[in-house]
């Protein structure tokens, strides 16, 4: 009994004394729940179910290939996949949804759980990283943790069996881990950093060489003067080794030195090129405008924050150069007026405000902002917003802005410190008026995301995969021919009702994929050369356009069997632009299926 109580006399005083750790755990164990908690809430949607589709391939046959047995994944017209049928794309998140599906089974909980175990680990990494910056100032750090831990864009990317957890944890822990090597100058972390670097490249090409830029970026800045010959070296080797492994995989598929060498040759639709008349320097300027932008109206970067923080490294920027000034022996007959500025800037940041330490953070995240928008293919002519996926990893860095701002707030008084916690973390008000604009909705709403976040994964609306595999899987026949025009609601569906039936007329004449391949399968893949029993239109049916969608022959054959209403697309994809958190009205956007009349 003695020994009960010295521990709990123990335990309560190490609560007492860091009741700020005890707080951020806390954050911590409600963010796994919010992570793992209802994780088959929804149909896996475009780009999720085809990452558990090769899941499944590699763990039932040990390759990544786009052939199951029955059906075929590869994108437009197979062009995601190589000679071999294998599919380019980075093999890493695969591989997870494999793991996951051998423990959890083949569904949605074995396809999105590692990952979002994975989204756990990366905030349990952050907050190291947190304290390896900020040692002395817990209430900070549990301010940034909690707009990390918090976030529902955040959460919602981990909930994905897709690579953005990973994606995340990488460049955190690339960055632990070099700064924990800088603290040492322990040779034993660079095989370790080597290792997470590959990972990275891994789990996605353009984020991976993103992670690496950025923290060779961050070097430059701030370490190159102190680093010796010998360290330029072995960075030399590591990325060396990083490089080789990378291209050496990428030869192995083909994408470096096959025929459709270059990875835009397996994109997974032709290259739109761009038609205009603007110089590639002014494209160039305005994609960076155009992702920056992005991150304001999404709120990842709160607009008066963000100022605030210019403010206030401007001011200390000018207190510092001033005392400077002041130490030469030029100034010291302005050494009064030196001595007020810096006592402003003082009297403004306070005694200790840890602006730079903070900095470092929210800069190592720009920087991986800046090199995902400098490596991003997306053709901003065709749209002009950025895809904010190839930024998640920058996500936790960048909102140590706001924890920042709350400090700062809060050292001001409790009340306005509280205040501005809660507001910046439940509301998206930092973006107003300047607010996202739902895709679909075409409204701008400020937002009361993480109470909405709660909301959804526990009350889940109807998914338009989910409503028609169910209706294939309960009307039609074992083996049917089932033809889906838009490619990625049929890999979609291919992941649910693929053992059931067939998904035809997937392939054209001009597939880049070998004849020869195609034709050993012995299946129903072209387009020109089967008649399916049944089509599936994810829109608004128009009989008139249908040629663009046709299979031979269509006019006459087909019959409208159902009209399902439920919004066409998959809403519960992560982006906050794209992403509903309740049901969408279908309207006219219905889906439709017909069915072969003479059966």
């Amino acid at each position: 009994m003695p020994d009960f109580f010295a521990l709990r006399s123990s335990l309560s005083a190490r609560l007492q004394a860091s009741p700020y750790t005890v707080a951020s755990m806390s954050v911590l164990l409600i963010a796994a729940y919010l992570c793992l908690v209802n994780l088959d809430y929804a149909a896996l949607w475009h780009d999720e179910a085809p990452a558990a589709f090769f899941g499944k391939t590699l763990l039932q046959q040990g390759d990544i290939v786009g052939w199951d047995g029955r059906n075929l994944v590869g994108g437009i017209n197979g062009r995601t996949l190589n000679e071999e049928l294998r599919d380019v794309l980075p093999p890493l998140m695969y591989v997870l949804n494999a793991v996951g599906f051998a423990i959890f089974g083949v569904n949605e909980m074995g396809a999105r759980i590692v990952h979002a175990i994975l989204g756990i680990a990366a905030l349990g990494v952050f907050y190291l990283l947190l304290r390896q910056h900020l040692p002395k100032h817990p209430r900070l750090m549990f301010f940034i943790f909690v707009f990390a831990a918090g976030s529902a864009q955040l959460l919602l990317y981990f909930r994905q069996s897709r690579y953005f957890s990973v994606m995340v944890l990488s460049l955190i822990l690339l960055f632990y881990l070099y700064e924990r090597y800088w603290q040492s100058r322990n040779s034993a972390y660079l095989p370790v950093i080597v290792l997470v670097a590959a990972l990275s490249f891994f789990n996605h090409y353009a984020g991976g060489a993103a992670t690496m830029l950025s923290l060779a970026a961050y070097h430059l800045l701030f370490r190159a003067r102190a680093t010796t010959r010998r360290e330029w070296a072995l960075f030399a080797i590591c990325g060396a080794a990083v490089a080789a492994v990378g291209s050496n995989y990428l030869y192995w598929l083909g994408v470096i030195g096959g025929e459709r060498s270059g990875f835009m040759g397996f994109a997974g639709q032709n290259p739109t090129p761009y038609q205009g008349d603007k110089s590639e320097l002014f494209l160039f300027i305005e994609r960076i405008w155009i992702y920056i932008r992005e991150l304001f109206t999404a709120d990842w970067i709160s607009w008066p924050v963000f100022l605030w923080f210019v403010g206030m490294a401007l001011i200390a920027w000018q207190a510092r150069r001033r005392q400077v000034v002041g130490a030469s022996r030029q100034a010291q007959r302005r050494g009064q007026r030196v001595n007020d500025g810096a006592s402003i800037a003082q009297k403004i940041l306070g005694d200790d405000f840890p602006l730079a330490a903070v900095g470092k953070i929210i800069l190592m995240g720009a920087l991986f902002a800046l090199f995902s928008a400098m490596l991003s293919v997306q053709p901003i002519w065709m749209n002009p917003v950025a895809d904010l996926r190839y930024y998640v990893g920058a996500l936790p860095l960048l909102l140590a802005m706001k924890g920042l701002f709350v400090e700062w707030a809060w050292r001001r008084h409790v009340i306005a410190g509280a205040l501005a916690l809660g507001v910046l973390l439940f509301t998206s008000v930092g973006a107003a008026p300047f607010n996202i604009t739902m895709v679909f909705s075409g409204q701008k709403t400020l937002g009361l995301y993480l109470f909405e976040f709660i909301r959804e994964v526990h009350r889940p609306y109807r998914d338009s995969i989910s409503v028609v595999s169910s209706y294939l899987l309960q009307n039609a026949e074992r083996d049917d021919l089932v033809h889906v025009p838009d490619f990625a609601y049929r890999e979609a569906l291919i992941f649910y009702a693929g053992d059931h039936v067939q998904f035809c007329c997937a392939l054209e004449e001009t597939t880049p994929l070998s004849k020869d391949k195609i034709a050993a399968l012995d299946a129903p893949l072209y387009i020109e050369q089967n008649t399916p029993d049944w089509i599936i239109f994810f829109r608004q049916l128009q009989l008139g356009a249908a040629k663009q969608f046709t299979v031979k022959p269509f006019a006459g054959m087909y019959e409208i069997v159902a009209k399902l209403e439920v919004y066409p697309y998959p809403t519960q994809r992560p982006e906050l632009n794209m992403h509903a958190f309740s049901p969408l009205d279908p309207g006219d956007n219905r889906v439709f299926i017909l069915r072969r009349q003479e059966r």
